[in-house]
């Protein structure tokens, strides 16, 4: 009688520890999977831009919105190339970088500028290219509207293809508990 019932517990404690397991793999995925929408329902403060943040930080489970000008490169880092505003083969990419641990995305438009946010998607650093050197930007300079605006116009599709993706299990206090600090 106490074998059984110590296998039993054991099977029982064993179901538990699975449930569990796969409940916390459900909870991540479903932060990732809908991030975009959780992002667009958090309050932030402004200047930043979550929705964009959240679309390079969970690509890989994005929807992707087929496009004939648009390259996807995942290789330890993720990068998007927009060909259809290609000016002079300088090609407008976004991409997640490991440059320095304020900046961690990137955005290179058509006109030999490349400008640097951190995690909350804040314009930290800029850079302008002429014949042959690099210079760098003043922050204060920068008209910030004119980027975002610029950003948009070459990746916002792939807002607009997730913020509409309403999950069906709504963990938005979640989502909010995880990213609240980091974008306000």
């Amino acid at each position: 009688m106490n074998k059984n019932r110590i296998i039993g517990i054991s099977i029982i404690a064993l179901i538990m520890g699975i449930l569990l397991i796969i409940a916390n793999l459900y909870i991540d995925y479903n932060l990732r999977k809908y991030s975009v929408y959780y992002a667009r329902n958090m309050e932030h403060k402004e200047g930043t831009q979550p929705e964009l943040a959240m679309v390079l930080d969970n690509l890989d489970l994005m929807r992707k919105p087929k496009k004939s000008n648009i390259d996807y490169r995942y290789d330890g880092r993720c990068i998007i190339y927009n060909f259809k505003y290609k000016v002079d083969n300088n090609v407008p990419r976004l991409s997640r970088t490991n440059w320095s641990d304020d900046t961690v995305y990137c955005f290179v438009d058509n006109k030999y500028s490349s400008y640097y946010f951190d995690r909350s998607f804040e314009i930290k650093d800029g850079f302008s290219r002429t014949d042959t050197t690099y210079r760098e930007i003043n922050v204060n300079t920068i008209d910030k509207g004119a980027v975002y605006h610029d950003l948009y116009k070459n990746f916002g599709f792939l807002v607009e293809a997730n913020v509409n993706r309403k999950p069906l299990i709504n963990m938005q206090k979640e989502f909010n508990k995880k990213y609240y600090k980091r974008f306000n």
